[in-house]
């Protein structure tokens, strides 16, 4: 009850925008006609969620093709898009796909989303020429509408209130994948539709894997724990990682939570529109950098979250990325010593006008 109701008071999200938007970049790049099989470009342009099917578009008409098992659901997805829904085997779509292109000089695929095996055959079944692109959905898709917000921010207060329900239980020496599963059912249970990816529980040398699988390891007094979990909310994701310290802790551990704390603050502050996205991560690392630790932070400082739990903009060193109102990304730095275990605090966090806003809001106070 509690996950019909949250999903019923959710804004409704306006896909003929999106159609207009992506018919402006087809314009842009000098494409008549786009096709896609993605899963995520499929839902996010037309709302489709079955596991199979295909996006044609032009600038006077779209069509999703896909077979019998989703001839309901296709027409119950689209409601509210001009987008005429085709049933058939793979054959009737390759032909209508090749009819409706007749008289057409281009077509456009997401070369970051089609093997060359199907760029090929589509090369050999129609006359247009076939036009690799590359990130013409996902840039369209890095900022987030106010709907794409709402069910981001709904995932991390669930994920909150899950840790909030079950943190005091850590120091009641569950083993690992006893604490992770409690934790995804907590989620669940509070209106999840489902995870953001597999629950990451990883206590003392364990925490030294950044992704580290939830073991029969018990938690024991004196651990480094790492808490890394995410929920789903109408398909969109949230991802969220704690660390904590299971009693006093020793000197070590504490050096090292501290340091990565400040540095995830720091991080955070930088995030602004117009930033670059190896700024943050300098941010980040200068300051680990600093305390003698930079050798031990072995990843990007963070990413985009939204239909996919990592999506662009990527938050590394490497990136020149420049970051914009409406994105939401990830800060999430991390120390791990072998043997020993290791530190990581990550919020999800939105790119607002004047700054940034944390989506994710569980306490960092560290001790259980």
């Amino acid at each position: 009850m509690r996950h019909t109701l949250m999903i019923r008071d959710l804004p409704p999200i306006e896909r003929g925008y999106r159609l207009a938007r992506l018919r402006g970049s087809m314009s842009d790049c000098s494409v008549e006609s786009f096709l896609t099989s993605d899963t995520v470009s499929l839902r996010w342009l037309s709302g489709f969620t079955g596991s199979a099917g295909k996006l044609l578009i032009s600038d006077a008409s779209a069509y999703l093709l896909t077979d019998g098992r989703y001839a309901e659901q296709a027409e119950t997805e689209t409601q509210g898009t001009d987008i005429k829904v085709y049933i058939g085997g793979v054959n009737e779509q390759n032909a209508l796909i090749a009819s409706h292109l007749e008289g057409f000089k281009t077509v456009a695929l997401e070369a970051d989303r089609i093997s060359w095996m199907e760029a090929e055959e589509l090369r050999d079944k129609i006359k247009p020429e076939v036009r690799p692109t590359s990130g013409i959905i996902s840039n369209l898709r890095k900022s987030k509408e106010p709907t794409e917000i709402a069910r981001i921010e709904a995932a991390a207060t669930i994920a909150d209130r899950a840790l909030a329900q079950l943190r005091p239980e850590l120091g009641n020496q569950p083993t690992e994948i006893e604490f992770a599963r409690a934790l995804d059912y907590a989620m669940l249970t509070s209106g999840a539709d489902g995870l953001s990816f597999e629950t990451i529980c990883a206590s003392g040398p364990n925490a030294a894997l950044p992704h580290a699988k939830p073991s029969h390891r018990v938690i024991e007094p004196g651990d480094l724990v790492i808490l890394d979990f995410g929920a789903l909310v109408d398909g969109y994701h949230s991802d969220m990682t704690r660390t904590f310290i299971i009693g006093d802790g020793d000197e070590q551990s504490w050096a090292m939570l501290d340091a990565v704390t400040d540095a995830q603050e720091l991080g955070y502050q930088s995030v602004q529109p117009g930033v670059t996205a190896s700024e943050v991560d300098s941010a980040c690392r200068s300051h680990l950098e600093r305390l003698g630790l930079a050798d031990h932070f072995v990843h990007g400082t963070g990413h985009g979250v939204g239909l996919e739990i990592h999506e662009e903009p990527w938050i590394n060193a490497q990136s020149s990325a420049i970051l914009e109102e409406g994105q939401v990304v990830t800060v999430e730095p991390g120390v791990y010593r072998p043997g020993f275990g290791g530190v990581r605090v990550e919020d999800t966090v939105l790119i607002t006008s004047s700054g940034a806003r944390r989506l994710t809001s569980a306490p960092k106070d560290s001790l259980v």
